[in-house]
């Protein structure tokens, strides 16, 4: 026996289980497409069962074919009801089916005459009262298992519920949570409910998950680790693995028109990958994570292109031959449409903003940060693609609003204006890269950099000085942070261990000041300088 959440058109031969006449049916698919009426089906090759749950707190229908009844499939129905649930579950059954639901644990809320109701109160142990006992504990939890077969196993016995988001899934090296957060902002400009999860975080690790620009509240991330955290334990959940199922149920309970998820680390065997997107894609390749991921752009774009689903199309900026080459293999053997963005043309940089000509669009970004040309395209490519196949719609004006309003914290950020001070997680190679493109332009450059063990430091370090030759390398406080004489090497640069006094000394630079590298590192500068702005 299979049980699991009902999508597309098992949806509608769960309601005619209930209903034959057109307008019943009418309005449970009508509340199944606003997202406040899901199912749970049993299946014996067929569906045999089907139990209906309104807001996440009332089940509202239940039924078993006659010909499998009286072999616990409603009970087992109601059950998986009860463990998908988050907060209290209500039903209104008659006093034929009260036997039933008190077996079950539900108790008599209301006595009425023809039919009662009845609430099943989860037994929660209050594990955790405030929110960093939930941050500490699932920080505690096993770190990134670089796997997805005990977490698939989890989600399956949960019922899946991953399939009632409507999802995009942004993979690759750099600029996933600039695309992810264009997305979000174009979408939300047109009126959507929009859900991000995005890693990693500048301010709270609340940030992770977020609903319209607004990161999970305290309170409400303790109730879901009370509820679910003692299945997450039995299943021997990671860190992360918590954190993604977390999001989901969050964002399911909140009935997000759409949820995008930004890969953690790779792809194929990313914790993100559980979720079922209408669309997928890749930024671009670079060599990072080598240890997981491979060491050449192939292995690395077949690791990332591990995102791809069958039949889904997957959108990339990526221009390297060989990694193409590769996305078009996996896209061939799962019949999966690749699409690539088209070039951009007209790239002006206007001082604090840039424009620049993509499709029949003009677009105008708060920014001057010159890679944010490429993720704001890809951004249109993949919102382009949703719009021609009717997923959701937007005006012009609506997506240029939303690509121009969007802003996204430690990229390009300017954080001081006097003097001026612009930080950058450049965290790799290729971010670097990147960043020299858009930095160059300044003159009396002053840089601190720290950056994580795993990075080609001296890759990094040349392409720094070619900007210039005042640069403080830094250390900070993340048990992954590389030392500063390994930064250093022989480069001609200068050693301060405590990035504090690093600062205070470029508040006193004449000139424009880049505090780039790991994001990590930003995390910790970012508030001490926007601290200091606020007593100056």
């Amino acid at each position: 026996m299979e049980l699991r959440i009902l999508r597309g058109h098992e949806i509608k031969e769960a309601a005619q289980l209930f209903y034959n006449d057109q307008q019943s049916l009418l309005e449970i698919l009508t509340l199944s497409r606003q997202k406040k009426l899901f199912f749970i089906g049993a299946f014996e090759k067929k569906l045999v069962g089907v139990i209906g749950i309104y807001e996440f707190q009332h089940i509202k229908y239940l039924c078993v074919l006659e010909s499998y009844r009286h072999q616990g499939i409603a009970s087992d129905l109601i059950r998986k009801a009860i463990q998908l649930s988050c907060d209290d579950l209500y039903v209104t059954v008659s006093q034929t089916l009260e036997p039933l639901y008190k077996q079950l644990g539900f108790e008599i809320l209301e006595d009425q005459l023809a039919e009662q109701k009845l609430v099943y109160r989860h037994q929660i142990q209050k594990r955790f009262t405030h929110y960093q006992q939930v941050h500490d504990f699932i920080a505690s939890q096993k770190q990134r298992v670089y796997a997805l077969d005990n977490f698939k196993r989890f989600m399956k016995d949960m019922g899946n519920p991953q399939i009632l988001l409507k999802s995009i899934h942004i993979g690759g090296t750099n600029g996933k949570g600039s695309t992810t957060n264009y997305i979000r902002s174009v979408l939300q400009n047109a009126g959507y409910k929009v859900a991000t999860f995005t890693s990693p975080v500048l301010v709270t690790r609340l940030e992770i998950m977020r609903i319209n620009n607004q990161h999970i509240q305290e309170d409400e991330i303790i109730a879901y680790a009370n509820r679910y955290m003692d299945l997450c334990l039995e299943y021997e959940l990671s860190m992360f693995e918590i954190e993604v199922f977390i999001a989901i149920m969050f964002f399911i309970k909140h009935r997000v028109d759409f949820a995008v998820f930004e890969v953690g680390l790779g792809g194929d065997l990313d914790a993100t990958n559980i979720i079922y997107p209408m669309i997928c894609a890749n930024t671009n390749i670079g060599l990072d994570h080598v240890e997981y991921l491979g060491n050449t752009y192939e292995q690395i774009a077949r690791t990332k292109a591990g995102i791809v689903k069958e039949g889904i199309p997957y959108v990339t900026g990526e221009k390297k031959s060989e990694c193409l080459n590769v996305f078009q293999n996996i896209c061939d053997k799962l019949h999966s449409p690749l699409i690539q963005t088209r070039h951009i043309e007209n790239i002006q940089d206007h001082g604090h903003y840039l424009t620049y000509d993509y499709r029949h669009y003009h677009v105008r970004l708060n920014t001057s940060a010159i890679y944010q040309c490429q993720n704001s395209a890809l951004a249109i490519e993949i919102l382009e693609y949703l719009k021609e196949y009717e997923y959701l719609t937007y005006t012009d004006e609506q997506l240029l609003n939303g690509l121009l309003e969007a802003t996204w914290a430690g990229r390009f950020e300017t954080v001081c204006q006097h003097p001026l001070i612009i930080i950058d997680g450049a965290h790799n190679k290729e971010g670097i890269e990147a960043f020299y493109q858009s930095a160059k332009k300044y003159s009396h450059i002053k840089i601190i950099f720290s950056a994580l063990k795993d990075k080609d430091t001296h890759a990094m370090m040349e392409m720094l000085l070619k900007l210039t030759d005042d640069i403080t390398v830094c250390e900070f406080d993340f048990y992954r942070a590389q030392t500063v004489e390994k930064l250093a090497e022989n480069f001609p640069v200068k050693i301060e261990k405590d990035w504090h006094k690093a600062i205070d000394q470029a508040f006193l630079h004449e000139g424009v000041v880049f505090v780039t590298g790991s994001l990590y590192f930003l995390a910790q500068v970012r508030p001490y300088i926007l601290e200091h702005q606020k007593n100056k």
